[in-house]
């Protein structure tokens, strides 16, 4: 399956390019796009073999997310999003994980934001509320919803200062979405508000992050969190490497009318260009390598050392800081042509910076790594998660 899903996103990128204009125009993928994605599993590279899915592995996974993003980035988002719910499959019972993931043409979208309430009700939830920045709900048919229970009107604690938090599923089908993502970067995500008005979930379609994993495979040991900022961080791999790329072209092209020396002949345009490759290609081995240890840890029904998780998140953390780093600066060596909606500098500058507010790069898990390096335990509790 690792060498088909790689070929399938090859056969898809001609028409993902083609549909650019549709993408941004739309504010999420078009149908052929996403039904180029449904045929190719690519919503479900994270589902186990057991429920019919590809369970691809998570290097793999850097391969898909990096070369959709060279192509247009709010598909390649749209796929790594959806590899969240299916990680998180690891919490149901069987049974309720094939009903959920088991459609060969299933799609998901979810929020970890505790944005909803979830009523306890005679052994199931009634779950209501608002939730922010679903990126692909548009074409999703299930969506992960982060809710805090609720008994008697009242948020349980599990303990002082934690409430209890459970994720529900729910048909995209019983909550309504409302047209809220008018912006600039990753416009295509379609990553809409949706609202739940007293839905009815079965208690089997809910969990809590702090349960433990029911799925005995490899896939059901890595550590979702982190290795999901790698996927992250291989989005930006690819704008990166693409913005790397029309930089160089750009300059073998342009002719500049102006008598200063031209863009590729500046000693600090050949410095970034010629610097960019190696730092790009240094912080994208080193993702791999951290990423690869979790993964062999988790082939060997071991739970990865907490210095390997460490590293895996200084590394995706890292990685996605730094390419938006030499994004700007490829911006700058590019001058006006960059201003341009029809070029790739243009996209990736603002799809990069949109990329970057999400909360699975900030600075504060770099924080948790350095706590790691100094013996203590990490301040946020899905470090480890």
């Amino acid at each position: 399956m690792t060498k088909d899903v790689v070929h399938t996103v090859e056969g898809l990128v001609d028409s993902i390019i083609e549909a650019r204009a549709r993408t941004e125009a739309l504010r999420r993928l078009p149908e052929e796009i996403v039904e180029g994605l449904v045929d190719g599993q690519l919503f479900r590279l994270a589902v186990p073999q057991a429920n019919g899915g590809p369970e691809v592995d998570p290097l793999t996974c850097l391969d898909v997310y990096e070369r959709l993003a060279a192509a247009e980035p709010s598909v390649a988002w749209a796929v790594w999003n959806s590899s969240l719910p299916c990680l998180f499959s690891r919490f149901l019972d069987e049974g309720t994980r094939q009903e959920i993931f088991g459609e060969h043409d299933g799609k998901y979208a979810s929020s970890t934001r505790p944005t909803g309430t979830a009523a306890r009700q005679n052994g199931s939830f009634r779950v209501s509320g608002r939730w922010s920045l679903v990126s692909g709900c548009m074409h999703a048919d299930w969506l992960g919803l982060m809710c805090l229970v609720e008994e008697d009107g009242e948020v349980e604690m599990i303990e002082p200062g934690a409430p209890h938090m459970r994720m529900a599923f729910v048909p995209t089908g019983s909550v309504e979405i409302l047209d809220t993502w008018n912006v600039g970067g990753l416009r295509g995500t379609g990553s809409h508000d949706v609202v739940a008005e007293g839905v009815d979930v079965p208690a089997s379609r809910t969990f809590s992050p702090m349960e433990p994993s029911t799925l005995d495979a490899p896939i059901g040991r890595v550590p979702i969190a982190a290795t999901m900022a790698a996927g992250h961080a291989s989005i930006c791999v690819g704008m990166t490497a693409s913005a790397l790329d029309a930089v160089t072209e750009l300059g073998r092209s342009k002719v500049s009318p102006d008598p200063a020396p031209s863009l590729p002949d500046r000693a600090s345009n050949q410095f970034v260009v010629g610097s960019g490759r190696a730092r790009l290609s240094a912080h994208r081995l080193e993702l791999r390598r951290a990423l690869s240890a979790v993964w062999e840890a988790a082939e060997k029904s071991e739970g990865p050392q907490p210095e390997a998780v460490a590293d895996l998140w200084a590394a995706a953390v890292v990685c996605a800081r730094e390419c938006r780093r030499l994004v700007e600066e490829l911006y700058e060596v590019a001058g006006t042509p960059a201003l341009y909606v029809d070029s790739p500098l243009e996209r990736h500058h603002r799809d990069i910076h949109a990329a970057m507010q999400h909360i699975i790069v900030q600075r504060f898990w770099l924080e948790d790594v350095g706590r790691i390096r100094f013996g203590m335990d990490p301040g946020n509790p899905l470090f480890f998660l």
